[in-house]
């Protein structure tokens, strides 16, 4: 068997500091069920905002979670955190079409910008080696754009829903991948070799 490359052991490392992401994928899913459920409570002008707004102030949140949550612990400095930030970044250089929505059919804010969160995964499938990203990419960029086709501007709401929901699914299997990841890596059978994350008992 080859041995690994270089690129492959970051990304390896990526997948077991952070979980393949995994803390973001449920902090982001509560995120959008609950913008889909307030958006019933406030003007039609506010609700929209709830969506990147409450992903705004969850942010924090999901970082602090995957510093703690690894298996092991981050290299500083990490080889892929520029790449990281700028598929983050993504969906702010994609704001003002989301604005230009917002302002010709506000009820449909929410798909627009659940099209832009969906594609900013693409490119995880690579950095995490899932498919579950790519599934999720698809879903989450195209799934609301049919519930808007169907439901019309009830979208607003349910779009949130649709996305929690999908991002919750998406949750359960990153973190499974993460597990076998670990397994496989050999690291869970010396966890004092592996850092201080191991020794949390994941």
């Amino acid at each position: 068997m080859a041995a690994p490359s270089e690129i492959d052991a970051i990304r390896e490392r990526a997948i077991l500091t952070s979980l393949a992401g995994f803390p973001f994928l449920p902090v982001f899913g509560v995120v959008w069920i609950t913008a889909g459920a307030l958006s019933y409570w406030v003007p039609l002008t506010v609700a929209p905002w709830l969506y990147p707004g409450l992903g705004g102030l969850a942010m924090p949140i999901a970082i602090m979670l995957e510093r703690r949550l690894g298996y092991v612990r981050a290299v500083d400095p990490d080889p892929l955190l520029p790449l990281t930030l700028h598929l983050l970044f993504v969906q702010i250089v994609a704001f003002p079409a989301i604005l230009l929505v917002w302002d010709t059919t506000p009820a449909l804010m929410p798909v627009a910008f659940a099209a832009v969160v969906g594609a900013h995964f693409l490119p995880f499938q690579w950095v995490y080696r899932t498919s579950v990203y790519g599934v999720l990419a698809v879903v989450v960029a195209v799934g609301p754009f049919i519930l808007a086709l169907l439901v019309g501007q009830r979208a607003l709401h349910l779009t949130g829903l649709f996305v929690g929901c999908a991002l919750l699914a998406g949750a359960f299997l990153v973190r499974s991948h993460a597990n076998a990841t670990w397994i496989a890596s050999g690291q869970a059978a010396h966890p004092h070799q592996a850092g201080d994350g191991a020794a949390r008992g994941h």
